[in-house]
């Protein structure tokens, strides 16, 4: 068998060799490489695929734990968690053993007819948090889409708002899907505007001024609902989401936010899809805002399946859900045999193996570990919500100093995360452990000291489709 040359090398580092009668000092030249396997199945992805996001260029093909391999076999740790869909880590054997006893009974049993699991599933869902009614649906888009009729019908058929007339509010930079439902809730774009997808009932914006809601600003939201409030049917909100503010902002701001609702009679909308099931070191986010908040509808999805299965739930009472009649609301894969059953486990491990407190542990050993990143040069903060973690970098494009290069440099090191514009977006799962984190931690740091090293483009320092 021939050996491998550099083009076989899979997201390894590289230096070329010197010429003759040079010292290697000189002329040591750093390059990251993609196998022929990956570059084959970048290359289909660019041809055949359109959508999706912008992740950084490894394909994978199976995990476990906070690990995963790709198509070479290389090992690497997790540090994105599936955008927190995989809290449990991957395969865990709980939820693949309860899974695989439901797949070989029935793995599709839909509105078509009844489940027999459904209604016992509901019950111990209103029962565990103390709502009323549950439906279901399969993605998170789905889930806040749900929620956001729910809240309009009400506005209507209750508080007898006019249905062109009601207003659902959201805030900057938030993120509750990109279906023609709700993406009209997050940042205006030019891409959703081409799609005509703006809207002025459901928006960020508030309707006198045309300027944003901003997060982490509540004297926004008070002069928007001092003139709209008796036109708004709800205001949705990820309570924490980990992007630039500080914890304590975050808090302040989304219980204020609470308030105002309570005041002004305004059913409140949490979105807990990616920061519920203990992601933040409680099981709900919202639970960081006090004990006596309760969302008038709850919104959870991801990893209340531990990523095994899609599915999406939203809890209310009775007053509010009661509006949802027959062919209002439904798909043919929610509350199926597998979501449930997927469900169920989810929730056993996330209880009976402590992982609310296992993420305040991680979040507190990562800020430990990193303590010394503030002085680096290229680091502007470190930022931590539970298992949830944040860097903004000081991005430099004239030295070639970006979030993109950085994390397609720790890719190559063995270790996946998220980059965005000017930070490294990680969230490991619970079922990482401290020599794991240990080990992430320090290929991020080689990543970010020899960032500069690397003359040559970096696979995934620009997005393959932007070429």
């Amino acid at each position: 068998m021939p050996s491998a040359t550099t083009a076989d090398i899979n997201l390894s580092n590289a230096t070329t060799a010197p010429p003759d009668g040079l010292l290697p000092a000189e002329v040591v030249h750093k390059q990251v490489v993609l196998s022929r396997a990956t570059q084959h199945l970048l290359d289909l992805e660019a041809q055949y695929t359109v959508g999706g996001f912008t992740p950084l260029p490894g394909f994978f093909e199976r995990g476990k734990g906070a690990k995963l391999w790709d198509v070479d076999g290389k090992e690497y740790l997790d540090f994105i968690c599936m955008f927190s869909s995989c809290n449990q880590g991957h395969c865990h054997p709980k939820i693949i053993a309860a899974m695989t006893e439901q797949l070989n009974k029935a793995y599709n049993i839909n509105t078509s007819t009844h489940n027999m699991r459904w209604p016992v599933f509901a019950e111990m869902m209103c029962k565990r948090f103390k709502y009323d009614n549950i439906s279901a649906m399969v993605t998170g888009s789905e889930g806040t889409d749900l929620a956001c009729k729910i809240a309009r019908r009400y506005a209507h058929d209750v508080k007898g708002i006019a249905p062109e007339k009601v207003l659902i509010f959201a805030v900057s930079g938030s993120y509750h899907g990109l279906s023609s439902g709700v993406w009209n809730l997050q940042d205006p774009s030019p891409a959703r505007t081409a799609y005509g997808l703006d809207s002025k009932q459901q928006t960020n914006i508030n309707p006198s001024t045309g300027r944003v809601l901003r997060y982490g600003h509540i004297e926004d939201m008070e002069e928007c609902l001092r003139e709209h409030h008796a036109s708004v049917g709800a205001i949705i909100l990820e309570c924490i989401r980990n992007t630039g503010n500080t914890f304590e902002e975050e808090v302040s701001f989304s219980r204020g936010v609470y308030n105002l609702c309570k005041k002004y009679d305004i059913p409140f909308i949490a979105d807990e899809v990616r920061m519920g099931a203990c992601k933040t070191g409680k099981f709900f986010s919202f639970n960081h805002l006090g004990n006596d908040v309760r969302p008038d509808l709850l919104v959870i999805g991801k990893s209340m399946t531990a990523g095994a299965y899609p599915a999406s739930f939203v809890l209310g009472d009775h007053a509010m859900m009661s509006v949802v009649g027959p062919y209002e609301s439904g798909s043919t894969f929610a509350h199926t045999p597998m979501a449930i059953a997927a469900a169920e486990a989810a929730l056993k491990v996330l209880d009976e193996e402590h992982m609310a407190e296992r993420a305040s542990q991680l979040g507190a050993k990562f800020l430990e570990l990193t303590k010394d990143w503030r002085s680096h040069p290229h680091v502007a903060d470190i930022q931590v919500r539970g298992a949830d973690f944040s860097v903004p970098i000081r991005e430099n494009p004239a030295a070639r100093v970006t979030a993109r290069k950085i994390g397609g440099l720790a890719l190559s090191k063995g270790l996946v995360l998220y980059p965005l514009a000017g930070r490294l977006r990680m969230g490991v799962s619970m079922a990482m452990t401290d020599e794991e984190l240990k080990r992430g931690v320090r290929i991020i740091k080689e990543a970010l000291d020899e960032v500069t090293e690397y003359q040559d483009a970096i696979p995934g320092e620009v997005w393959h489709k932007a070429h």
